[in-house]
């Protein structure tokens, strides 16, 4: 396994930061995905996925704990991450941790998770 090439992405008001603990990727979002979040989230899943690919990780970890609010426009960018890992050769878990006091991340995620059952998982951490 190679060092993480990722680097912290987003600005004021929205941020990605990664993190690399044996092979899980840890993605933690905070702030709001908003309008101008949307082209930040969208580029950087797909370099995400390039670097799991690379990088051989078994798990891409999504922390929203943080996260106070994620437009469609950013959702469909997960949407995409989604299915691109799903038709992949090379596969990857996606975990999506959640804070219990934001209901709608928990709501919007299971959407996502129906997209792929064997690959999405959602957890709530307090």
């Amino acid at each position: 396994m190679s060092a993480l090439q990722l680097t912290t992405a987003g600005g004021e008001g929205f941020q990605i930061t990664p993190t690399l603990v044996d092979f899980n990727l840890r993605l933690v979002f905070t702030g709001s995905g908003d309008m101008n979040a949307t082209g930040v989230v969208s580029e950087y899943l797909k370099l995400v996925h390039e670097e799991a690919r690379k990088i051989g990780v078994s798990q891409v970890s999504c922390d929203f704990k943080q996260l106070t609010f994620m437009n469609s426009s950013c959702f469909k960018s997960f949407v995409v991450w989604i299915d691109t890992v799903k038709n992949s050769e090379m596969r990857y878990q996606i975990a999506f941790l959640t804070n219990p006091n934001l209901p709608w991340q928990r709501r919007s995620l299971e959407a996502l998770r129906r997209l792929a059952a064997n690959l999405v998982t959602i957890e709530t951490i307090a």
